[in-house]
């Protein structure tokens, strides 16, 4: 075996036996790039004596100088030449397997909303989305309070309330408009009767845990109708739980419509007279700044607004 054989075997055994950090190879790869110590500085941000010492420290390890050291800045070695081109080739395929592993991994948005809302209307439609974005993952959080609104780790909330909303930017989704609704049966006995008389019939209350919403004494109210102050009836502090006694026919429930439109197409439901209650409180989408979401998250949300229900 010839001396210079030799020699270039004990040099791959050297480098093969030496831990040097990605840092200080992507350093050095800089160097070369560069041509000088001080460009490569001024192009990573860093200290021309940073770089300086961490070439140094490379050529330590080694054994073996990378780089000559000249006036109009520095030039590879032989060993330094081949050290070059087996790391940059091997950062290369490094890079281009994260590039592809990050590719092929679809992009996630997180949607916060009510249990109802995913129940009753968002679950039903989430295929339309996934057929024309299959690129995007949607992971569904439900919520039933909007205390984790701008603080959780959804990308997109549609709260419950009106807000205010700090930092988030928010979008109309569908106003806020409530109807009476029941089984067939219980609708059919009840809506040929006065409003003032529903004070007598089989009510289904929501009891909100976190914030006063529309209920039956707002409905009664907004028709002149007083009413005594505990309504009688069944109550539940889930509203897909009073949906589901509704449909099984155990009472009234107070509906709101952007939720109710599936459940009444589908004769599941029926309205009970012609009763109908718009709020000033609008449902909204709410999103992050611009300049902190993924571009996926748009996508999700002009879907959301341009297939909301419309009331």
């Amino acid at each position: 075996m010839s001396q210079k054989i030799c020699s270039r075997y004990h040099v791959y055994m050297t480098w093969s036996h030496v831990s040097v950090s990605d840092a200080t190879l992507r350093l050095f790869l800089a160097a070369a790039r560069a041509g000088s110590f001080t460009r490569a500085a001024a192009d990573l941000g860093l200290s021309q004596s940073a770089v300086s010492h961490a070439i140094a420290r490379l050529e330590r390890s080694l054994g073996a100088r990378v780089f000559e050291r000249r006036s109009t800045g520095v030039a590879l070695t032989e060993i330094g030449r081949r050290l070059h081109d087996d790391v940059d080739a091997g950062f290369d395929r490094i890079d281009q397997a994260v590039e592809e592993a990050r590719d092929s991994h679809p992009r996630g948005v997180t949607l916060s909303v009510s249990t109802s809302l995913a129940s009753l209307w968002l679950l039903s439609r989430l295929a339309w989305f996934k057929r024309d974005h299959p690129d995007i993952e949607i992971r569904c959080h439900t919520n039933d309070t909007d205390r984790g609104v701008g603080r959780d780790e959804a990308d997109i909330w549609i709260p419950l309330g009106a807000g205010p909303w700090p930092g988030l930017n928010a979008r109309h989704f569908c106003d806020e408009e409530i109807i009476l609704v029941a089984a067939p049966e219980i609708a059919d006995r009840w809506s040929s009767v006065a409003t003032k008389e529903l004070v007598d019939a089989p009510l289904l209350h929501l009891d909100e845990r976190y914030r006063p919403r529309f209920d039956w004494h707002r409905w009664f109210s907004h028709f002149g109708i007083t009413s005594p102050k505990r309504i009688n009836g069944q109550r539940s502090n889930d509203y897909s739980l009073v949906v589901q006694a509704a449909t099984d026919g155990q009472g009234i429930a107070l509906g709101w419509v952007h939720l109710m439109t599936d459940l009444i197409t589908e004769g599941k439901l029926a309205r009970v007279g012609n009763g109908r209650v718009r709020t000033n409180e609008p449902f909204t989408v709410l999103v992050r700044s611009a300049a902190t979401r993924d571009p996926s998250v748009d996508v999700l949300a002009d879907w959301l607004v341009e297939h909301a229900p419309k009331v």
